[in-house]
C-alpha cells in the first residue's frame, strides 16, 4: 500500500556504510522507522539532507506489513525551520523536546492531536525571540495531557496549593504554599502564547524542571534523563 504522510524526524542512525535509519513520528501512523538507502552518496545526500532531528517532512513510502524498516520513496520538507538549526539556544531546547518525546511516545498508531501539538511546539520555538524556557516547560506540562497523566487540579483556585506527584493531583493546602505547584497550575491554564508571560527566577526554574522530571519518572515506564539536557543545562544554567 502506498502511503503519504507528514512526519517529524525524532532520531537518525547510520546503518552499514552508506545507509541511514530514521525514526519519524508520522501524522497518519505514529512512530515509524525507515531505511534510507545510499544516504551518503552525493545524489541522495543532497536529496535527504533535511533528515535531521526536528525536521518536518512529507514522505511517500510503500508500507509492507510485518517489516520493521519501511523504505522511503519520495520526500520533501513540509515546514521550513528558519532559526532552530542556526541558533544554539533554540537548537538545545528543540533537541530536548524531541528526545523527551522519543522517550515517551512509542505507539505506532495515528494520534493527530499529539502530532499537531508537537508541530506547534517546534514551530513556536523556531519563531519566538525570547522566553524560550517557558516554551520548554509548556511542552513538559502539556505533553502529559496526551500521555494520560495531566495533573488534576482539585485546588478550586485556592491561593496555597501543593502537588501530589504520585497521584497527579494539585490540592489546596492551607498550611504552606508550594511555589512550584502554583507555577505548574499557571502553565496548565495557559496556551503556548500565554505561557511566555509567566515569570520566575533561576532557582525556581531549576526546581520546576526537576519536579516535572520527577513526575515523568513516576508516570512513564523506562523514562531516563535526556542526554540533550546536558547541553541544555550548559545553555541555561
Amino acid at each position: 500500500m502506498i502511503c503519504k504522510t507528514e512526519a517529524i524526524v525524532l532520531r537518525t542512525y547510520k546503518y552499514q556504510e552508506s545507509n541511514l535509519i530514521a525514526v519519524l513520528y508520522t501524522k497518519q501512523m505514529g512512530v515509524k522507522s525507515f531505511l534510507i538507502k545510499g544516504f551518503r552518496s552525493p545524489r541522495n545526500r543532497k536529496k535527504f539532507s533535511y533528515f535531521q532531528p526536528l525536521s518536518m517532512v512529507e514522505i511517500v513510502f510503500i508500507e509492507k506489513p510485518n517489516r520493521e524498516l519501511q523504505q522511503i520513496k519520495e520526500s520533501k520538507s513540509s515546514q521550513i525551520l528558519f532559526q532552530i538549526q542556526e541558533n544554539p539556544v533554540k537548537l538545545s531546547i528543540g533537541l530536548s523536546v524531541i528526545e523527551i518525546f522519543y522517550l515517551c511516545v512509542k505507539e505506532e498508531t495515528a494520534n493527530i492531536p499529539l502530532f499537531e501539538f508537537l508541530s506547534l511546539c517546534i514551530l513556536t520555538i523556531d519563531r519566538s525571540e525570547n522566553r524560550l524556557i517557558q516554551l520548554f516547560i509548556f511542552f513538559l506540562v502539556h505533553l502529559t495531557r496526551h500521555l494520560g497523566f495531566f495533573p488534576n487540579d482539585m485546588s478550586e483556585g485556592a491561593a496555597k496549593v501543593r502537588l501530589d506527584i504520585h497521584e497527579g493531583i494539585i490540592r489546596a493546602d492551607n498550611q504552606k504554599q508550594d511555589p512550584i505547584a502554583k507555577l505548574i497550575r499557571e502553565f496548565m491554564d495557559k496556551d503556548i502564547e500565554g505561557c511566555q508571560a509567566i515569570r520566575f527566577d533561576q532557582q525556581t526554574k531549576r526546581s520546576l524542571i526537576k519536579t516535572l522530571f520527577n513526575y515523568y519518572y513516576i508516570h512513564v515506564d523506562g523514562f531516563t534523563y535526556p542526554n540533550t539536557l546536558r547541553v541544555f543545562s550548559e545553555v541555561f544554567g
